[in-house]
């Protein structure tokens, strides 16, 4: 496993480095594949026998001591942006198909993509991330709270630094809990920084004060460090995100820059700061793919909206209009990305037109889009994709319809009308077309 002397015939050939895991945060039914820092990563499912998962390949380039700092820093990430508890518990590598690992926790179910991870590069960000999941890991309160001020402590070493940062920050919070118990110290006029600090920070970590350490065994010590800790995890989170620049996901979300953010590197920065400041744009400017696929997140292509023909169709305060369209003419649809509100809009139900020309094509058409609108008014996510070089280059917001009840029922009997309609269509053209050669023969 060193990177000294022979290498291995995994590492020469190439194998799998396997990472068992326990956790509480949601964790995929089936297999679940991640990108991160330039590796996939596999999240193996928890089964009756088998514990959840890490799976990512090694070889020559990339041994095991590389695999296992990956999915460290991968592990760290996740506990950051699904807020929960995430460690190793055993881990194994082959040179065949990568093995299983024996059963862990039970936990409830996310089948929710796994996208947007911050990927911090500054070494103290890292560390941040990592002292997080550790102190969301622990299973003893103590070291719990020990392992959020482990966080501040990147920032500043001497402990009235500390003390004082604390005092600056705690007016800055917004979660509930940690704002009401900061209110109740205030109450008790008890300076915050100096309280976390030596009843809290102090208490944990020394012992030689047996009048003030932190006693499991205490039922009141341990109620008391419960009162305080969604102050002092809050106040971690606050440095990881503000002092450590680690977006929190909350943010992430709240930004949603995701949405544009592959025409935001087509356009470049000026551009998009003339769009966001809504500026006049000329269409030139905006340079796009000449070929994009229109698809739903976790659905698979509709083949009938792959490949469209694309071109800038206006651009007027801030809001580029997208327009696709298939070469034959049966399907096209506007697509607007509003840089001021950093939003990509696609409504399946106005700002689409499928046109039938008689043919079976045409009725493929109409069925891909009836099934289409199916899986988009069902919360669905609008993708668009650069069809030669297969990257996501935007994508809306769920979809979520107001003061509207879809009848499922009618569109299932439209789905299975147009299957017939296919049918009756392929067929008479296959008619057609016989009756043609014999007519030729005759």
């Amino acid at each position: 496993m060193s990177n000294s002397g022979t290498p291995s015939p995994m590492q020469r050939f190439g194998g799998y480095f396997v990472m068992g895991v326990s956790t509480d945060v949601g964790w995929p039914s089936k297999d679940l594949q991640v990108r991160f820092r330039g590796h996939t990563i596999t999240l193996r499912p928890e089964t009756t026998e088998r514990a959840p998962s890490l799976v990512v390949r090694i070889g020559s380039e990339f041994d095991l001591l590389a695999a296992r700092r990956l999915l460290q820093e991968f592990m760290s990430v996740l506990a950051w942006v699904r807020g929960g508890a995430l460690v190793e518990t055993t881990s194994a590598c082959t040179s065949g198909a990568p093995l299983f690992i024996g059963k862990g926790i039970g936990r409830f179910i996310d089948d929710a993509p796994i996208e947007h991870l911050p990927e911090p590069t500054d070494p103290r960000g890292k560390l941040g991330l990592a002292l997080y999941r550790e102190a969301s890991s622990a299973n003893l309160l103590p070291y719990q709270f020990l392992g959020y001020f482990k966080i501040i402590n990147i920032l500043y070493g001497p402990g009235p630094d500390q003390v004082a940062w604390i005092n600056r920050t705690v007016g800055k919070l917004n979660d509930k809990q940690a704002v009401e118990r900061r209110d109740q110290l205030v109450a008790q006029n008890l300076d915050v920084g100096a309280y976390l600090y030596k009843s809290g920070r102090c208490a944990v970590a020394h012992a030689f004060d047996q009048n003030s350490v932190v006693n499991p065994d205490e039922p009141e010590d341990i109620q008391l460090l419960s009162a305080d800790l969604p102050l002092i995890k809050t106040l971690a989170e606050y440095a990881v995100e503000n002092e450590l620049g680690v977006k929190s996901y909350r943010t992430i979300l709240r930004e949603h820059l995701y949405e544009l953010e592959g025409f935001r590197a087509l356009f470049g920065d000026a551009t998009v700061g003339d769009l966001k400041a809504r500026k006049s744009v000329a269409i030139e400017r905006l340079s796009i793919p000449t070929r994009l696929s229109l698809r739903l997140q976790d659905q698979p292509p509709f083949s009938s909206f792959e490949r469209l023909c694309a071109s800038v169709k206006a651009a007027h305060q801030g809001i580029v209009q997208l327009h696709l369209q298939r070469d034959d003419g049966l399907f096209e649809a506007n697509v607007l990305l509003s840089f001021p509100d950093e939003r990509l809009v696609f409504d399946a139900l106005r700002h689409a037109v499928v046109r039938d020309d008689g043919t079976a094509t045409a009725a493929r058409v109409m069925l891909d889009f009836v099934k289409f609108e199916r899986a988009w008014i069902a919360n669905g996510v609008n993708e668009l994709w650069d069809a030669e070089k297969g990257q996501r280059l935007g994508q809306s917001a769920p979809v979520v319809l107001v003061n509207c009840r879809p009848d499922w029922r009618a569109i299932d009997k439209n789905v299975a009308a147009l299957e017939a309609e296919i049918e009756r269509r392929t067929r008479n053209t296959q008619q057609d077309g016989s009756a043609g050669e014999q007519s030729d023969k005759v």
